[in-house]
């Protein structure tokens, strides 16, 4: 406070100008100074303490800038994409001003960087929540060089779209891809342990690749209609989440790790670093799609696809456990220290490093950003900062360890995986709608209670049959299943009506 006061009233407007003054926490000595300051050096026309807030320039929605003039809370930090458009008011006394910047803010703040403990009432959108939801705008980071040399084939196949078509139709066109071949894949191989048909394989390769070229093609058909909306993103990125099922259904079955904690450790580093994506979007606005211009996204689905389709090929029981020794000695190599390991798992375990680094990288990236370790921030508040940044990860993190704590060989694994992608994917799509909304996102959420429960109860219950353990995990599976869709289609009615918009149909809706 001492500081602040310190500033002159030109030190103060230069700020203001510069970080687009965040409302939240300004003190009513600094609004007085600053009117007071107005009047001395335009005297005809007072500007309320409104106009002072947002008497810098407008910026565009897709521009990013971290923004705000820190005063009491040092949790409280907005960006210019997430500022309230408050409209401007003719002149008023500074008192009634005043109250009404603090009534503006409690009905719309940014609530990403507070913390708290349990979610409480922010399970489901708040008024705030949907305000910034409809003032949401996606920044993704930059494109892959095979992102650019595929855009134009991309286009080519929206323009063959009928205009007709909604957005959320594309989208949802490419979600059943995975989910038929996810279904194929369930009967033929229930429990990842038994390697499925030639043509089941290939199907799954196709699937993924339709899958993924429909995902890069929704949002150039909502472009294209004039109905893009926050709601895609939501629908895209809710996609995404749940398809990561299929892509580990997919490989866990030609390289059959059902009933081994290998499978746990492919599921759960995926899903997991999918998760820190989200979370490192919630926190600095940008979504990381790639790590440099060679690797992306787009270059590892279209390589799982095409992996898959080559694979169904030849013997992968054959191909896959055999050992590195054997692997390597048509090279000249022998195979040093993991000459005794299989292929799979040497591949899982290529896996396993790779994705350290992504979530390393996406640690890095979060915690040094403006947002969360400023120049302006004093080191307490950087610290808290990256505390509370860190803890959203406990309850994702807790699921992870808990599937870990099931004995594989006690329980079917594919309940297991159910219940666990269900689970994540909840905790997932809370993180992406919470992000767009600015909601604080709680440090434990509640619905991972029953399944850490439950897996400690499949652990040390010696009483508890194969079979119990079995119908304990299909509960499960139907419950998270239940949550899920519930969550979701409460989420999505929220944001059309809001949005008043219709998800499946280009029509605006009249109420």
């Amino acid at each position: 406070e001492e500081e602040y006061n310190a500033l002159t009233c030109v030190q103060l407007r230069a700020i203001c100008k510069q970080r687009g003054l965040v409302q939240k926490g300004v003190k009513k000595v600094i609004v007085d100074r600053l009117m007071k300051d107005d009047k001395a050096s335009t005297p005809a026309a007072a500007p309320t303490p409104t106009q002072a807030v947002h008497s810098s320039p407008q910026k565009e929605d897709n521009e990013e800038e971290d923004i705000g003039i820190i005063l009491g809370s040092p949790t409280k930090v907005l960006s210019s994409s997430s500022a309230v458009k408050t409209p401007v008011k003719s002149p008023a006394p500074a008192a009634s001003a005043s109250s009404s910047i603090d009534n503006n803010d409690q009905e719309f703040q940014d609530e990403t960087h507070t913390c708290h403990l349990f979610e409480g009432r922010s399970k489901y959108l708040s008024p705030s929540g949907l305000h910034f939801i409809a003032n949401h705008q996606y920044r993704p980071s930059e494109y892959t060089h095979l992102d650019n040399l595929l855009n134009p084939f991309w286009t080519y196949l929206t323009e063959c779209l009928p205009l007709w078509l909604a957005p959320n139709m594309v989208t949802t066109l490419g979600g059943m891809h995975c989910a038929l071949a996810y279904g194929v894949m369930w009967y033929y191989c229930p429990d990842f342990d038994t390697t499925p048909p030639d043509w089941v394989v290939m199907l799954a390769g196709y699937c993924a690749f339709a899958y993924y070229t429909l995902d890069c093609m929704d949002g150039k058909q909502a472009r294209r209609t004039g109905s893009s909306s926050p709601l895609g993103q939501l629908f895209d990125h809710g996609f995404d989440c749940i398809c990561t099922l299929f892509f580990v259904a997919t490989f866990s079955s030609y390289l059959e790790i059902g009933g081994t904690h290998w499978y746990n450790m492919l599921q759960t580093s995926l899903q997991f670093a999918f998760f820190m994506a989200q979370w490192e979007e919630y926190h600095t606005l940008v979504l990381p799609h790639n790590a440099g211009k060679w690797c992306g996204v787009t270059e590892v689905n279209y390589a799982s696809a095409l992996g898959a389709m080559c694979v169904s090929l030849i013997d992968r029981e054959a191909f896959f456990q055999k050992s590195m020794e054997d692997t390597l000695a048509p090279l000249g190599l022998t195979g040093g220290v993991v000459k005794d390991m299989e292929l799979r798992h040497f591949l899982l375990c290529g896996w396993g490093g790779m994705s350290l680094i992504l979530m390393g990288l996406s640690l890095q990236r979060t915690l040094c950003h403006p947002r969360i370790a400023g120049d302006d921030m004093d080191a307490s508040e950087i610290r808290f900062n990256r505390i509370n940044a860190l803890s959203k990860l406990a309850s994702p993190f807790l699921l992870c360890v808990a599937a870990f704590i099931v004995p594989p060989e006690f329980i079917r694994t594919r309940y297991l995986s159910v219940v666990l992608g269900c689970a994540l994917s909840l905790l997932t799509k809370k993180m992406i709608v919470f992000s767009m909304a600015k909601m604080p996102y709680a440090i434990i959420q509640t619905d991972i209670i029953p399944f850490i429960f439950a897996a400690i109860w499949i652990r040390y219950d010696t009483r508890l049959t194969k079979e119990g353990g079995d119908f304990v995990l299909g509960a499960l599976s139907i419950w998270y299943a239940y949550r899920l869709l519930r969550w979701v289609n409460v989420a999505i009615n929220q944001i059309c009506a809001k949005l008043g918009i219709y998800c499946f149909r280009l029509k605006k809706r009249d109420d």
